[in-house]
């Protein structure tokens, strides 16, 4: 269940949008607020039309998820060695981040620990490029069904491993960001 109030952001195609330019059975990400009841408030819907300009790559726009490598890093992690986290990505390259004391760690709603991240987590990588090389911000630990909402969700929007079109994500979920809704 999606709760979207006045402040909910709209984007598709990576374009300002509004509500009415979703249409049912549309592929949407939502980022915003889980609720206790486990509704989210969202604070931004973000979705593509079959073939939008960007060919692929990257949802939404602002708040969207952009591309591998450059905004996100989504894989199963293979090692923590402090401050170090190497993932596995869908695309089977291996990439080391270095985390830093401004780097947000996250499972569900928790903070934790390096030390709480486990070598076969599943983990969305935030972050940005910084003198070439990718600086995570946040990092959040997916349940095992979360991943599955997240691998589901990318061979039905037809994002290959790579976040290119299906030719070539996860996207990634953000941190507050949840999976698509029903």
């Amino acid at each position: 269940m999606v709760k979207i109030t006045d402040k909910t952001e709209y984007r598709k195609d990576r374009q300002v949008a509004k509500l009415e330019d979703f249409k049912v059975g549309d592929l949407v990400f939502v980022r915003g607020d889980e609720n206790a009841d486990h509704s989210v408030t969202a604070q931004m819907i973000g979705g593509r039309s079959g073939g939008g300009p960007e060919g692929g790559r990257g949802f939404g726009g602002g708040g969207g998820f952009g591309e591998l490598e450059k905004d996100f890093v989504v894989g199963q992690v293979k090692s923590v060695e402090a401050p170090k986290l190497t993932v596995l990505r869908p695309d089977n390259v291996t990439q080391t981040l270095e985390l830093n004391e401004e780097t947000s760690l996250r499972r569900g709603r928790e903070s934790i620990t390096m030390a709480d991240i486990q070598p076969g987590d599943h983990v969305v990588v935030r972050g940005a490029v910084q003198n070439n090389a990718f600086v995570p911000k946040n990092v959040m630990v997916l349940s095992p069904e979360q991943w599955k909402q997240l691998e589901e969700m990318r061979r039905m929007s037809g994002i290959g491993p790579t976040g290119n079109a299906t030719a070539g994500s996860k996207p990634a979920t953000a941190p507050k960001s949840n999976p698509p809704q029903p």
